[in-house]
This record gives structure tokens, sequence and C-alpha cells, in this order.
């Protein structure tokens, strides 16, 4: 590229075609295009965390390969749209595959729902969406009227969402290919992007339902079930291969519990873990291709800082960054970095606006406390061990499994593999079990991802409102020993996410564990809540008054690293309130009719309140 020129980055950058016609900036990874369809492997599964260009290959793969209706087997399409990839350079490949192929594409992200009966809907219409692409063949002269009354039907999105109706959607698969198939001659090439969201979006929904309803008398948790089966005939094309050439599938969890894949003959599947060279690179930016990337937009001065935040996965072979991070930055940024008025203290954070923590947070109310040492360690740059579980299921969830939880999390990009101390040899057995996998946050972007939804596992599963209300009681009436006993206890099981560079805890950090706690109280249990309150001559961390605003706590709070330094620091904390007058607004009303200053000094897990009544 032209360091005069800029080409656009993509705002979405998930349709390949759509990518090229706006002249986007474009990482060529067109040569894995022979290394898939090359393979013997009749069927393969490539699972990734999302966000890491899944989509865009596959809409990649479709347009190389995909026989164009209007001049079949005419490669010009193909030329327009692939001129200066790598994959041109190889004639052989180019010869035989692109422009030769029918291929049925469909992505199911989008079949989601609160209930069966919507997902199902949404089901009915992206097939007739798909059905769509085909309509051109109810003109075909090869096809008999069977085949062509078979086609018209899953072209109605109404026909399809009757459940009478089931054996034209689960069936629509097969009407498809057999139709591409008397229409060119050809098995076509079929591609399904994000098979497994529907059933990750049915367990969540069985999850979610179960807390709320599993005390009526008529309630069972069969939506992951349902979906389970309807995933199973849909997919039952893959049993017969003999009607297709290929097929690719993209998710972020290999299903096999599920029996979704029972009968499948040459499957391969690639993962996070995998240690075939050939395709660890294939989703994903490698280092080589960000460090490219930044150079072309003059941002490779940022390099390192680009490492510490979105850097840090390692699939077997190869370091790989999320390419949604890289695109963000540099879209973000260059311009301004061009023009010199970049001043960039932080870096954003992309991925939690981006991805889904659903998985995460459905089972932060089971940890135990040997998970929370593991979280605890992990948020302090450490890597932890457990049982991977290969075949990480969505029905799994329910169970709340401490293994599963942690292989869900490598799954999904939360973890890596520390490959370091993960034994390769013990990965490579042919056994399914006792499988010890090391992994760690790969950076610090994902850091703050953990912090902030353990933060949220604070504020709604370790604090009840009848604990949070206790201990506010406590402080509107003086009782620092009862409240300090409650703080101390929470603090037990709170996962404190200490700094990662310097290891010390942070006022800030406290004052929201302070906040998530009293977020907790009752409706009504409060009649003013201030953070951060101004009065008297400074800001006043936390302040309160009770229902009827007769009892009023202020709270100023410090930390140290120095257990033995509490009681000092929290008398200072004290001295502090009644040296800069943080009382003065609740002395003026004539309502309150008591003031208790505390000063809460933290250390870690440790705490100590020191109390004095101002009024």
């Amino acid at each position: 590229m032209n360091n005069n020129e800029f080409l656009p980055l993509p705002d979405n950058p998930g349709c390949y075609e759509e990518l090229k016609d706006s002249n986007c900036y474009f990482v060529d990874k067109t040569e894995h295009l022979k290394t898939v369809f090359t393979s013997s492997t009749k069927v393969q599964l490539f699972t990734r965390p999302r966000r890491f260009g899944k989509t865009l290959l596959m809409t990649m793969f479709e347009s190389f390969l995909q026989i164009n209706p209007e001049k079949p087997f005419d490669t010009s399409v193909q030329q327009k749209y692939f001129q200066g990839t790598k994959i041109l350079e190889d004639k052989e490949f180019c010869d035989k595959f692109m422009g030769q192929y029918p291929v049925i594409s469909i992505s199911l992200k989008d079949v989601t729902g609160k209930t069966f009966e919507i997902a199902y809907k949404n089901f009915a219409k992206e097939i007739s969406k798909l059905a769509e692409k085909y309509r051109y063949l109810l003109n075909s002269l090869k096809l008999d009227e069977e085949d062509k009354d078979k086609l018209s039907k899953i072209l109605k999105v109404e026909f399809l969402r009757e459940f009478e109706n089931s054996d034209y959607l689960t069936g629509s698969l097969s009407i498809i290919a057999t139709a591409l198939y008397k229409e060119y001659g050809k098995y076509p090439v079929l591609l399904i992007d994000e098979y497994d969201v529907p059933l990750a979006n049915a367990s969540y929904h069985d999850i979610q339902n179960t807390k709320l309803y599993r005390d009526e008398k008529d309630f069972k948790a069969d939506f992951h079930y349902n979906m389970v089966d309807l995933m199973k005939s849909f997919l039952g094309i893959l049993k017969d291969q003999k009607t297709l050439t290929k097929i690719i599938i993209t998710g972020c969890l290999k299903v096999a519990k599920n029996s979704l894949f029972t009968g499948v003959n040459n499957l391969k599947v690639n993962t996070v873990l995998s240690e075939n060279e050939d395709y660890t690179g294939i989703i994903g930016f490698t280092k080589e291709e960000t460090y490219k990337f930044l150079k072309d937009y003059k941002m490779d001065n940022f390099a390192q800082k680009v490492k510490e935040h979105y850097d840090g996965y390692k699939f077997y072979d190869k370091e790989m960054f999320c390419p949604w991070d890289i695109v963000s930055f540099i879209s973000d940024y260059y311009k301004k970095n061009l023009k010199g008025t970049l001043k960039l203290n932080r870096l954003e954070n992309y991925w939690e606006g981006a991805t889904s923590d659903k998985s995460l947070s459905g089972y932060l109310g089971y940890l135990t406390d040997n998970d929370n040492q593991k979280m605890q360690n992990l948020v302090d740059g450490k890597s932890i061990s457990f049982i991977l579980n290969e075949s990480m299921n969505y029905d799994c969830l329910s169970l709340h499994k401490s293994d599963d939880f942690w292989s869900l999390l490598l799954h999904t990009g939360y973890l890596t593999v520390d490959w370091e101390k993960t034994d390769e040899a013990e990965l490579s057995k042919d056994s399914k079990t006792n499988k010890e996998v090391f992994a760690r946050i790969p950076n610090l972007e994902i850091l703050e991802c953990f912090e902030h939804n353990i933060q949220n596992r604070f504020n709604t599963e370790i604090v009840p409102n009848t604990v949070a209300d206790e201990i506010a009681n406590a402080l509107l009436n003086g009782d620092s020993t009862f409240a300090q006993l409650k703080l101390r206890t929470i603090l037990m099981n709170f996962i404190s996410l200490r700094d990662n560079a310097t290891k010390a805890p942070h006022e800030n950090y406290y004052h929201g564990y302070l906040n998530g706690l009293f977020t907790n109280c009752s409706e009504n249990f409060f009649s003013e809540y201030h953070s951060n309150f101004e009065a008297g001559d400074g800001y006043a961390d936390i302040a309160f008054t009770d229902t009827f605003s007769e009892k009023a706590a202020i709270i100023e709070i410090k930390t140290t690293t120095v257990v033995s330094d509490l009681i000092d620091l929290s008398q200072e904390a004290v001295e502090q309130i009644e040296e800069k007058h943080y009382a003065d607004p609740f002395k003026a009303n004539k309502m309150v009719q008591s003031i208790y200053a505390y000063g809460i000094a933290f250390a870690g897990k440790n705490c100590f309140i020191t109390c004095k009544k101002l009024k």
C-alpha cells in the first residue's frame, strides 16, 4: 500500500465481496482456500472465539467457489474480487475450483429467541432467505415438477413457520442440494456459519427460565432439548455426504455430546487447541499480519501497546490477535496519529461491547472457593490448570461443573492456552478424559472484561439484599463491629481485582466494591445515596441517609498493602471527614438526628472500620 494512500477500513468486516467492493484494507488469507479444499477431509469444523473472522472467511470461500448462475463456470466475477490476491498465483488450483461449484451458504447467528417457538420462526426465516438465492431454479429445464414444488415450499416463510411443515425446514439443505446437482451436474459445497448459536441461545434461556419458573408445577426447561432435536434433523444431510462435495462449518464450540455429528464420517475438528500447523493461522490475525497492518497505517510506533492490550492468544504454534480489535483500533486512531494530535493514554476495550458474556455470567453464582482462587490467580497474571472438556457442550452449562466453566472460557476467548506449561503429548492422546491444560488471561482487554463481569457477580450473587441491608443498617446505627465482621466475610469470597502491574489495591477499586454492595439494598432503603459526594471542603467517598432521612452515614476509604496499618489509616479517614467538614450538609438538615463518620481501611481481603458519632 502506498504510504500516501490509506484504504478505508470496514465498519463490519463480515462479507468478503462487500469489503472488496468498498476497496477496504484486506488481510490476504486466500492461500488457505487451497489448504481447505484440497484436503481429503470431507467435513471440517473450525471453532474459534467470536469476532475472530470466521464469517469473513466463509464468505470468501463462497465468493471464490460459487458458480455464476447467469454464466455457469465463467470466472470473471472471481477475477474481479480476487484480483491481486495470493490464490490467483496458483493457476492449477484456480482452474479446478474457482467458480466451478454450486455453493449452499447459511449463517445461523440469528436463529435465536426467548422461546423455542420464536427461535423456530427465526430459523424458518433464515431458510426462506437461503432458498431465495435459488429461486431462479424454478425456471430450470433440468428439474422435475416435484423438485420445483419442494423448492417453492421452502421459499414461503409462513409455510415453514408452521410446525406441521417442519420436515421441509429440516430437509431444506437436501432439497437445495438436489436441485443444484441436477442443474449443474456437480455436488455443491455446503458452508454453515455459527452453527452453535441456536444451541447457545437455547441453553442460556433454559438456565434463566429455570431460575424464574422452577417452582411452577408445569415448568419444563426443554428449549435446549427441542433445539438439539431440530438441529440433528437439519444437519442430517452431513450423514449422506454423497450429495455434497465438501462441508465447512464454523462455531465457538465443538458440540459432541448432543450427538449432532453422530454418524458423520470423515469429520475433522480444528479448535484453538489443535496442533495442525496448516490451520492455526486461518482465522484471526497472526503477529506478522498485525504488525504489517499497523505499519501500513503508520501506527507501528504503537505496536507494543497493541500487543499488551490485544495480543496474548496462542493457537498452538502461532501468536494471534483478534481482528475486530485491530481493525477497530486503527480505524479509531490512525487519522489522529497522522495529524500528530493522538495522545493515547489507554486503549479502548472493543471486546466487551462486541461479544456475548452470557457464558461467563451464567456460571458466576456457582463458583467454588477453589474456583475463586483460580480467578484470583488469573487476574494476578498467573496461569491456572483444569481438566479440559474437549467436547464442551451447551447443555453442560446447567450442571455448573468447574472444569466445564474453565473449558468454556478457553473456547470462547476469555482464556488462552499456556503452551509453556501444558503437556502437548497429553493433549494429543486419543483419550477424551483427564487432559490437564494450563491457561491464562491473554491480554489487558480481556482482563478488563473479567473485572467488569466479576464486579457484576459480586453485585448480583455474592451479596443478597438482606446482607446489604444488614451492613447499611449497622452503619446507620453506629455498629461498626457488626459491619466490619460482615464485610470481612464477604471479602473472603470476593475476588480482589488488583492492579496487574503494581499488585497494589486502589481506593477506587474498593470504592466500587462498596458501591456494588449498597446497590443491593432493598428498594427505598435509602432516602439519599451519594458516591463522591461534594460536601464541605471536598468530596466524601460515600454518604447516605435512611428511609426517613433521620440517620446519616459518611464513609471515607483508605487502602494499604500492610495489614498492620489498617487501624491507623481508618482513624486518619475519620479525621479527614471532620477536617474537611463532609458532614456539614447533614448537620444543616433538621431532619437528620444522628450522623456517623466511618473510616474504612482495606488491605487485600481484610478491612478495619473506625467509627465516630458526629451528631
